[in-house]
């Protein structure tokens, strides 16, 4: 149970090292910065790369730490991640592809694609699927997790087959769904004629020269590979598959840095698609059709941040986390990949490469600035740095969550630092759960006969009832019912 709130916040742990490679130079000033930002994946330990692309071309490509640990393989930009779920944008490209051909449109049935598919799925449309509002139920919930045996998109495909109803009717909801692109790797596969690894080859690596990217097969050697790991008790253990990692359509793909640069410049040209398909790619859908604002389109989530739109999209997979970010006001994008499963907050890294490489014209993760604070000046100034962050507030993007995951980055080094940015959070953010929580955690595992102080902070968790936020509410009450006893 110590370590049961690891499981409510994503930890942002940043410091300082140096990188095991630079392609574009930067100043000695901006290096350290970038060097804060990965400090976590330098040495002997799972790897992180990351490229900055401006107008299609790179500004800055690093890597650090290791691709394969125990054959001490260092990491560079070449290396080739598992792309877990960044892979849906790659999918969803094959997809235009063929529409942009005319063997496809957006209302084609699922039916006439794959006719054997039961009559349930009749009114699911390659829209539907594209945008995760198809209803196909998850094959994680219909394959045994116990299994030995790795599931391919066939199979999946099979699973679907068996059952006989959706768990929504189609277009009426959105429900990320791995299952509904594992079907459109099947779909790109029978309109095609080839399968998804020779179609994605030929239509999209070979044609941008994206040379070390490959779509997996269990038995294919894939160069430049990265492995992936987990930390297990303080140590790092190799976690490379499991049953889920074969399948191709959802997260199958492999890539690096290098090879992303290619991929979006092509993003702004017609090279692969259309410009109209592009434009529907990056657009919201609903049941009615594109909208404006936050969303998903076809392999891209919506964000927006203080008016700016961005289009990103994270993976995760055992062993691997990445994520990417594109500004298109901006024509900026910025991709990180490693193979550490375990170090989160990506997107907060992503966001803030974006915003030093626009020269701060997109705004900074606030709490990654808090925590360069401390390093360098101490927790003593936490409040006050917070206090001239709001005051500032165009300048910086802050996340609630994100304050809270950098408490609990020190929660067991330095607890009493947890504390005072805890405390700093409940003072600034009264009206948010998570200070209280933070603090619920500190006083019953941190501090010594403080029960009632525990009891207390769970108790304004509780009372406040966060939307959406079900396991921590659940660990709350479970924790005031034990500290009662």
């Amino acid at each position: 149970m110590k370590n049961s709130y690891v499981v409510v916040f994503l930890l942002i742990i940043i410091g300082a090292c140096k990188p095991s490679e630079a392609v574009v130079k930067k100043s000695e000033v901006d290096q350290e910065l970038i060097n804060f930002l990965f400090r976590n994946y330098t040495g002997e330990k799972p790897s992180a790369s990351f490229v900055v692309i401006k107008d299609g071309e790179m500004l800055a490509c690093q890597s650090f730490g290791y691709a394969h640990l125990e054959n001490k393989t260092i990491a560079n930009c070449e290396t080739n991640y598992r792309l877990a779920s960044v892979t849906k944008q790659f999918t969803a490209m094959g997809v235009l592809i063929l529409i942009d051909q005319g063997k496809l449109n957006y209302e084609t049935k699922l039916t006439e694609v794959i006719p054997e598919f039961p009559e349930y799925g009749q009114e699911i449309t390659i829209k539907n699927l594209l945008t995760h509002r198809s209803g196909l139920q998850d094959y994680a919930k219909l394959y045994p997790e116990d299994s030995e045996k790795q599931l391919v998109d066939k199979e999946v495909l099979n699973l679907l087959m068996a059952q006989d109803s959706l768990l929504f009717p189609a277009n009426t909801q959105f429900r990320y769904s791995n299952s509904g692109y594992a079907v459109l790797a099947m779909i790109i596969e029978r309109v095609s004629g080839k399968t998804f690894k020779e179609f994605m080859t030929e239509a999209i690596f070979e044609k941008l020269g994206m040379t070390n990217s490959t779509v997996y097969l269990s038995d294919s050697q894939i160069k430049n590979r990265a492995y992936g790991y987990k930390v297990k008790e303080n140590n790092f253990e190799k976690k490379d598959q499991n049953i889920w990692s074969a399948i191709q359509g959802d997260g199958g793909i492999y890539s690096s840095v290098s090879d992303y640069a290619k991929w979006d410049k092509a993003l702004y040209t017609e090279t692969l698609i259309r410009e109209d398909l592009l434009q529907d790619a990056f657009s919201n859908w609903d049941e009615n059709g594109t909208t404006d604002g936050k969303g998903y389109g076809f392999g891209w989530q919506i964000e927006e941040i203080k008016g700016i739109k961005y289009l990103a999209h994270g993976g995760s997979t055992i062993g691997f986390l990445n994520t990417t970010m594109r500004i298109p006001s901006e024509r900026l994008t910025v991709a990180i990949f490693t193979n550490n499963g375990n170090l989160g907050g990506l997107q907060r890294k992503a966001l803030f490469l974006a915003s030093h490489f626009s020269n701060g014209r997109l705004p900074m993760p606030a709490e990654i600035v808090l925590r360069r604070e401390v390093e360098e000046h101490g927790i003593e100034n936490v409040a006050t740095k917070l206090k001239e962050i709001k005051v500032n507030s165009n300048d910086y993007d802050i996340s609630e969550d994100g304050l809270v995951g950098l408490g609990f980055s020190y929660f067991n080094s330095e607890p009493e630092k947890a504390k005072m940015i805890f405390e700093t959070i409940t003072v600034e953010y009264p009206d948010f759960f998570g200070g209280y929580y933070g603090l619920g955690q500190y006083y019953a595992y941190k501090a010594e006969d403080k029960n009632e102080l525990a009891i207390e902070y769970y108790k304004k968790v509780v009372d406040m009832n966060p939307v959406g936020r079900e396991r921590l509410m659940n660990h709350a009450k479970n924790m005031i019912k034990k500290l009662s006893e």
